[in-house]
């Protein structure tokens, strides 16, 4: 039977919408987005977080015959050849030996007169060339030997390049600092992302313009001047992305999902972010539709703030 998702991500299936989305951010806290595992926790979390495919997947999971099962039987059903362990009846005993003849009888005078009695001595170990014995350890000791002089020789250069105050590598004491310091700034980067995703992807075509405003808050200089580029080109229908919004009335809310910490940088100053993205899409009186996706953030740090510098929703956004 084939690993099931609530399997790969480690809940019940009774498990709750809050502690699936848990368990997903704990699978990919350490993945890179280009790890194979990444993408399958993802869209692992995708269906069991989303209700009508929860369901559906739930009914596959019913339907699937329980092999372990439909193979007890088999087993109890084995039978098993008996062995006998009675003697066989002398008078059969008698019919496989080679016949009725009797052995002949051995004298006294057929015996080789210097045939020992007692039982063949062992010969001793195999001497050297010049014929005395060898008095050295084995050549497997001192093979052993040999490998443990290099492992002593290798763990003593690793000490001395990495071992507190010598030549090369950092304390513990610094390494936890540093473990610590990507732990916070991870946790800072994370928070503004979910931050500034409803107020990035939301707009209104009738307060466009103070969407923009506050959007911009959240944006580094960089990637507010390519999102404001990006609403002032011109499609195929003549209008700008922007005039299509007002024209077609369009009304966008978006929120957060799920997050998730992929990597900080090893200054601390940036990070990446993946997030899981509900979008509803509203054009005049039509009924709005949802969008769901998977975006990676780039976020840098700016003083005390973190800003977003890049949305990716492509497959490969290494």
């Amino acid at each position: 039977m084939s690993v099931s998702l609530y399997d790969l991500l480690d809940v019940d299936p009774s498990a709750t919408a809050a502690e699936i989305r848990t368990a997903w951010k704990a699978s990919i806290a350490d993945l890179d987005p280009t790890d194979r595992r990444f993408r399958a926790f993802n869209d692992a979390a995708g269906v069991l977080l989303d209700p009508e495919k929860r369901a559906a997947y739930d009914a596959e999971l019913a339907a699937e015959p329980d092999e372990a099962e439909d193979a007890a039987p088999a087993d109890e059903d084995a039978v098993v050849a008996p062995v006998s362990l009675e003697k066989e009846p002398a008078g059969e005993a008698s019919e496989a030996t080679a016949g009725d003849e009797e052995p002949e009888a051995t004298s006294d005078d057929d015996q080789p007169a210097d045939e020992p009695d007692e039982a063949p001595v062992k010969e001793p170990a195999t001497a050297g060339a010049d014929g005395a014995a060898p008095d050295g350890p084995p050549a497997w000791a001192l093979a052993v030997a040999a490998g443990a002089a290099v492992l002593a020789v290798a763990l003593a250069i690793v000490v001395l390049f990495t071992w507190p105050g010598s030549v090369g590598g950092e304390s513990p004491a610094k390494q936890e600092e540093q473990s610590e310091q990507a732990e916070e700034a991870g946790a800072e980067a994370r928070a503004a992302a979910e931050d500034a995703i409803p107020e990035v992807l939301s707009y209104d075509y009738r307060t466009l313009d103070d969407d923009f405003a506050e959007a911009e808050e959240y944006l580094t200089d960089d990637f507010a001047a390519k999102r404001t580029a990006l609403f002032d080109q011109k499609a195929d229908t003549g209008l700008t992305l922007r005039e299509q919004v007002v024209s077609e009335k369009v009304v966008v809310t978006a929120r957060v999902a799920m997050t998730g910490l992929t990597r900080v940088s090893e200054d601390g100053d940036r990070a990446t972010i993946v997030v899981y993205v509900d979008q509803d899409s509203q054009k005049g009186n039509a009924a709005p539709r949802l969008l769901q996706m998977w975006a990676t953030l780039s976020m840098v740090s700016d003083g005390d703030d973190w800003l977003l510098d890049d949305i990716c929703t492509e497959t490969d956004c290494s």
